[in-house]
C-alpha cells in the first residue's frame, strides 16, 4: 500500500506527483486517469529538466525518463512552466497540451491547499482553445422513429435476428442518451427503483455512478427483452445484479465493438445511414438525444446531470447546435420567403 509522503518546496516534482495521486485515491478515479496524470505531469517536468539545464536531451531531443526526479517544487514558477508547456507543445497535438495544463492546474490546487506554494500559477500559462465544435447530432426529421421501426421488423440478413434485443439496446440509447462504453457494462443491477418509477444507475467515466429515470414505455421494452432473454437461455442468473443486460444471440455481453455493428446496421436498415454524421456513430444518438432534450425545454443543467459532463461547459455546446437548428426552422418558415421577396422588388 502506497504512503503518502509530506510535501513541501523542497520536495521533487515526482514525490509530489505520487502524494498527489495517492490523495485522489479516496475518489477512486480509474486507474487509467492516474496513468494519464502521472505522465503528463512527469512528461512537462522532464521538459523543464532539460530547459534548466539540470539533465541532458537524448539524441531526438528529449529527455531521459527519470529526468522529474531532479525538478523540485520551488523550481515551479510561472516562467518555467510557460518554457516547458511552449516545448511540450511542440510535439504534442492541441488535446494533449489542454489536457496536461488541466492535470497541472488540478496540481497546483492540490500544492495551495497543502500549504506547500502561495498560489496556482497555471493561469498564467497559455494553452490551446478548445475548438469550437458543434455535436454531432442527426438532423433527419422522424430519424429515432424510423431506428425504432426497423429494429421492431427481423433483419433478414441475420443468420439468427432478435428484435426485441435490437429495439430494447436501440431505445436505451435514445432515450437515455448514455455512452456505448455504458451501455456495454450495464448489468441487471443497473435496473433499479419500483416498477412505475424505475432507473438506470449508469457507470460513467470516473466509475461515477448517476441514476437516469427511465419512462414506463422504455421499461415495458426491456422487460420484452428480458422475457425473451430468459426463453433464450434459461441458465441466465437474471435475478443476479452483476449479470450483464444486454447479450449478443450466444448470450454473452455486448462489446463496444458489437453495439456499434448493430447500430451501424440499424442506420442502414432505416435509411438514414448518410445522414449520421462522420465519426460520431454510436456517439450521434447520444448527441440527438442531448439536442432533442434542449430543444424540448430540458434545462442545461439538468442535461449535464443526465449526460455525466464534469464541465457545464461541455453540456452548453448543445445550446449552440440547438441555435443552429432553429436557426434553419427560421430560414424555411413561409414568412421568410415573403419577406426575401419583398425586399428584393
Amino acid at each position: 500500500m502506497a504512503v503518502r509522503r509530506r510535501v513541501t518546496s523542497a520536495s521533487t516534482v515526482a514525490d509530489a506527483v505520487e502524494a498527489w495521486l495517492v490523495h485522489l485515491g479516496a475518489a477512486k478515479p480509474s486507474p487509467a486517469t492516474l496513468a494519464g496524470y502521472r505522465r503528463d505531469l512527469r512528461g512537462v517536468a522532464a521538459r523543464l529538466a532539460v530547459l534548466e539545464g539540470l539533465v541532458g536531451a537524448d539524441s531526438d531531443g528529449q529527455p531521459p525518463h527519470d529526468a522529474p526526479s531532479g525538478v523540485r517544487i520551488a523550481e515551479l514558477d510561472r516562467q518555467a512552466l510557460v518554457a516547458a508547456f511552449a516545448s511540450w507543445a511542440s510535439d504534442h497535438a492541441a488535446a494533449s497540451v489542454r489536457r496536461a495544463h488541466s492535470a497541472w492546474s488540478s496540481f497546483f490546487d492540490y500544492l495551495v491547499a497543502e500549504g506547500v506554494v502561495d498560489g496556482n500559477p497555471m493561469a498564467a500559462v497559455p494553452k490551446p482553445k478548445t475548438p469550437s465544435t458543434l455535436p454531432r447530432s442527426i438532423r433527419t426529421p422522424g430519424a429515432v422513429s424510423r431506428l425504432f421501426e426497423a429494429a421492431r421488423q427481423p433483419d433478414p440478413r441475420a443468420r439468427d435476428p432478435w428484435p426485441a434485443r435490437d429495439l430494447a439496446l436501440i431505445a436505451t440509447f435514445c432515450v437515455t442518451g448514455i455512452r456505448e462504453a455504458e451501455a456495454s457494462n450495464l448489468v441487471v443491477g443497473s435496473l433499479a427503483g419500483e416498477t412505475g418509477a424505475r432507473r438506470l444507475e449508469v457507470r460513467g467515466k470516473g466509475a461515477k455512478v448517476r441514476p437516469i429515470p427511465i419512462d414506463p414505455v422504455l421499461e415495458r421494452v426491456l422487460e420484452g427483452y428480458m422475457v425473451e432473454r430468459a426463453a433464450r437461455f434459461p441458465r441466465h442468473d437474471l435475478d443476479h445484479p452483476t449479470t450483464p443486460l444486454f447479450v449478443d444471440v450466444r448470450g454473452r455481453k455486448l462489446s463496444v465493438d458489437q453495439i456499434r455493428y448493430l447500430v451501424e446496421k440499424l442506420y442502414v436498415r432505416a435509411g438514414i445511414r448518410a445522414q449520421v454524421p462522420a465519426g460520431a456513430l454510436v456517439h450521434a444518438l447520444r448527441h440527438t438525444f442531448a439536442t432533442s432534450a434542449l430543444e424540448a425545454g430540458a434545462d442545461v443543467v439538468e442535461l449535464q446531470e443526465l449526460l455525466g459532463h464534469a464541465s457545464l461547459e461541455t453540456t452548453r455546446r448543445y445550446l449552440s447546435a440547438t441555435a443552429q437548428g432553429l436557426r434553419h426552422v427560421i430560414a424555411a418558415h413561409p414568412s421568410q420567403a415573403a419577406l426575401r421577396e419583398a425586399s428584393a422588388e
